[in-house]
């Protein structure tokens, strides 16, 4: 190989090491203040879900961001967005939602981040879109009915095998996922050693009869509160604090036929009271 020849190879392999470093790859990631115990419930104590942004392109300029809320159900409940302008470092988040909806007690929620990069940086890197996601799961919401006398809180998460009063056992996620539902509620109620607790169960009345109330449902959430004493129990929680009560369809939140809300109709809730 000439001299000339050399040097030309040695350019073009010059030039590919150069677009390679230029060709960096953009990436995206989020942090939160707490992954499990977001509560805005009014008390002062992780009332607000900090989000850190971060990304390896320009933050000053980005053709467009989005930061997305969803909850288990798969609905986008909270969006926060801009175009052609800095993308915040932070976003701070109190639990409103866009929807209106609630933020629910001991629920999965994702959060999701879509940036368009500035011209410059997508011609750097090839790249039209980065896009990161954080999971989190919201602690207890607590309610305050009577100051330092009475609380009360409900929780719509735990998983019950269909028509029964069990827990599920079908998968070890929903074995896991319950039992971290109950050892944080268990924890909770730890927190107030001097209380007694109703523990009430409710359940849709899909046949909207009296009979079927009776018959059925008030059972099944009869049941269903006593399988929640039981287990609480087996957590150190002495069972005189204790009591199970089952309410059938009884203060309904949603029509038990609506197919989006009728999920919070089945619920239990814990009343703490001194």
């Amino acid at each position: 190989m000439n001299f000339w020849k050399k040097l030309a190879f040695i350019l073009i392999c010059t030039s590919i090491i150069l677009q390679t470093v230029a060709a960096r790859e953009l990436t995206a990631d989020l942090g939160l203040s707490t992954l499990d115990a977001f509560s805005p419930d009014g008390d002062g104590t992780n009332d607000e879900l900090v989000i850190t942004l971060f990304y390896s392109g320009n933050f000053s300029k980005v053709s467009s961001w989005q930061l997305t809320i969803i909850d288990q159900r798969g609905f986008t409940i909270k969006t926060f967005s801009g175009k052609n302008h800095k993308m915040p470092k932070r976003i701070v988040w109190d639990g409103a939602t866009d929807t209106g909806s609630e933020i629910y007690s001991l629920n999965d929620y994702a959060i999701i981040l879509r940036i368009v990069p500035s011209a410059k940086d997508e011609k750097k890197s090839g790249q039209k879109k980065v896009v990161a996601a954080k999971n989190f799961t919201s602690g207890i919401l607590l309610e305050t009915v009577e100051k330092n006398k009475r609380w009360r809180f409900a929780v719509n998460s735990l998983q019950f095998a269909s028509g029964r009063p069990e827990l599920k056992t079908g998968t070890e996620d929903q074995i896991l996922f319950n039992n971290y539902i109950l050892d944080v509620i268990a924890a909770k109620l730890n927190e107030y050693p001097d209380t007694a607790v109703t523990i009430t169960a409710f359940e849709n009345n899909l046949e909207n009869t009296t009979e079927s109330n009776i018959d059925q449902v008030l059972p099944l959430t009869q049941g269903r509160a006593e399988t929640i004493v039981e287990v609480l129990v087996q957590k150190g929680i002495d069972r005189s604090r204790l009591n199970a009560i089952g309410r059938g369809g009884a203060n309904e939140l949603s029509s038990p036929t609506d197919e989006n809300n009728s999920w919070k109709n089945c619920r239990i809730e814990f009343d703490v009271e001194k």
